[in-house]
């Protein structure tokens, strides 16, 4: 390999060599006995120099060779060292928005890997994605086999973060070699990351987010929003189909560059499905929108308060969505501390057996634990009487404090038949504070009481995105995802495909919904560009795997000689 290709520029040298040897003229000897002799003749212009017929000298020979040789050590040749060996990295992007571009993406990574193997004798080949979830796609020493894989590989992520995945690729290069991001636009990544994208930007309308719900005719009333990523007018058609029945009347829809419209219309009651078509382009992801009517889970709750306490939760707990108070089969219930309950449960002091000083607020600041029920939320401004001292247990999980006593806890229990019951216990005399007007205590309700509503064995459904993580509660183990015709294990995300889907244990259908695509970033592709930053990485291994020509001091003095030698003939030829 040639470490200076401009070196090769010096091979202009060997054509001007011939033009100064065209343009010599061949001198000629004439003998005479005295000068009086010659004939006297007029002075003439020769007119300059004029092309002759070139002649075989051993000084042209001689200067060609020198700029041969010239040449050679401008361009600074290495060679492979014959034990070289190399880790190339390939990390595919596991975005969406890479299908579009996914025919052109192999021929430039085709080619490229051609290249890339040529930097070692023997290269170690891994492909990664940055969808951490996943396992290494291949690992070998074939060159085809990182084609193989990426024919098979398949991006279904949103945006997402690729710094981790980056860092574990960058720790299998070892010595020599490189790490390449395949992707569809520049990313700003650690030097000695190589990034090559065969992107461009293209036009796209599609949808970007819907919502369905019980209209009031009594059918699924459903609401999408079309947007217009690219920077011309589009048209496009759109329909809607049922499971059924025939398509839908195509009716059109015309965008500006960047606008986003809204569709809106209503089943006939008793249908609960439906997919919403937009005419197609380049990127088919958000082309199809499929809406399930919603089924939400209502939380009953039982209160056993009816003193002041009881007044004020009441209120903040029935202002909550999907909750409900009941009067049998509840599943969650409202009670005082000490009170014998069984499941879920909120549980707080009352005036006169909680707290201490009486109705005196405490003037300790209220400090919080790092909790899922706590987190981000301010709790400076609530005031409340001294709690009373609890017990904590290896079961209990602080969530508040009060100097050095426990303001707020939840204490989680397992029942007879193994299920986990947790308990929200707060420590202070609501009625006595200022709960009701402290933002901090409504979201930790809600949160709670969202916590246990997702734990209810009954059957619901909804709308998701596409990949969203979805918690199901289900005794036993063994829950099943099925997506049209192919059932799998379910990891705890909706379907990465888009359409619908059924999360079930056995026979039993635990949820039911529509995934659909609707991240914006990802059908934007008006920063998709063409870019290779490959080729400096791949020199820079390449170096590490080469080494010098061990012949270049005798290339320069050859140079010397050759230079010498044609100097010495020129100058015996004008003796």
């Amino acid at each position: 390999m040639l470490a200076n290709s401009a070196g090769l520029w010096a091979l202009l040298a060997v054509p001007v060599i011939l033009w100064i040897h065209f343009l010599q003229e061949r001198s000629r000897r004439v003998r005479v006995s005295t000068l009086f002799l010659l004939d006297r003749v007029a002075p003439e212009s020769v007119g300059g120099a004029r092309f002759e017929k070139l002649r075989n000298s051993l000084p042209l020979w001689l200067q060609i060779l020198a700029a041969l040789m010239l040449t050679w050590v401008l361009c600074e040749p290495r060679w492979m060292k014959e034990d070289s060996r190399q880790t190339v990295v390939v990390v595919l992007d596991s975005s969406v928005s890479m299908s579009a571009f996914k025919e052109s993406t192999r021929r430039m990574l085709e080619e490229g890997l051609k290249d890339w193997a040529k930097g070692a004798v023997r290269t170690d080949w891994h492909v990664l994605e940055t969808d951490g979830r996943k396992k290494t796609l291949y690992a070998g020493e074939d060159w085809r086999g990182v084609l193989s894989a990426f024919d098979e590989w398949r991006p279904m992520m949103g945006t997402h973060e690729v710094e981790e995945v980056l860092l574990v690729a960058r720790g299998l290069v070892k010595e020599a070699g490189m790490v390449v991001l395949v992707t569809d636009h520049a990313m700003e990544v650690a030097s000695d990351v190589a990034v090559v994208s065969a992107g461009e930007k293209m036009e796209n309308v599609g949808f970007a987010g819907g919502d369905a719900k019980v209209g009031g005719g009594g059918g699924m009333r459903w609401q999408v929003l079309v947007k217009n990523y690219g920077e011309r007018v589009a048209t496009r058609a759109w329909w809607v189909e049922r499971e059924g029945l025939p398509e839908g009347r195509r009716e059109s829809v015309i965008l500006q560059p960047g606008q986003t419209l809204v569709l809106s219309g209503e089943l006939p009651p008793g249908e609960r499905r439906m997919w919403l078509r937009l005419e197609g382009d380049g990127f088919v992801w958000d082309d199809a929108m499929p809406l399930q009517l919603p089924v939400e889970r209502v939380l009953k709750v039982d209160f056993r308060l009816g003193n002041r306490e009881g007044e004020v939760l009441r209120k903040m707990v029935e202002s909550l969505p999907h909750v409900a108070v009941g009067n049998g089969d509840e599943a969650m219930t409202v009670a005082e501390v000490g009170t014998m309950v069984v499941g879920n449960a909120i549980q707080v002091v009352t005036g006169g057996g909680g707290g201490e000083g009486g109705g005196r607020l405490d003037g300790a600041f209220t400090v919080a634990e790092d909790h899922g029920l706590t987190r981000g939320l301010n709790w400076m401004g609530l005031l409340t009487n001294k709690p009373r001292e609890l017990t904590l247990t290896a079961m209990d999980e602080p969530l508040l404090w009060k100097s050095d006593r426990v303001l707020a806890m939840v204490r989680t229990e397992v029942g007879a038949d193994g299920r986990r019951w947790r308990r929200l216990i707060l420590n202070w005399d609501l009625a006595g504070s200022n709960a009701m007007r402290h933002p901090a205590v409504l979201v930790m309700l809600h949160r709670f009481v969202e916590e246990v509503r997702q734990g209810l064995r009954e059957p619901w459904s909804g709308n998701f995105e596409v990949g969203q993580v979805l918690k199901v509660e289900a005794l036993g183990t063994g829950l099943t995802i099925k997506v049209g015709d192919e059932q799998m294990a379910f990891e705890g995300r909706v379907s990465e495909e888009v359409g619908f889907f059924e999360v079930g244990l056995g026979d039993e259908i635990l949820v039911s919904g529509a995934a659909g695509f609707a991240d914006a970033r990802e059908a934007d592709f008006s920063k998709s560009e063409a870019l290779d930053t490959a080729k400096d990485r791949q020199w820079e291994a390449a170096l590490k795997q080469t080494e010098a020509d061990p012949w270049m001091p005798l290339w320069v003095l050859g140079i010397l000689g050759c230079l010498l030698g044609s100097w010495y003939r020129k100058a015996r030829a004008v003796d």
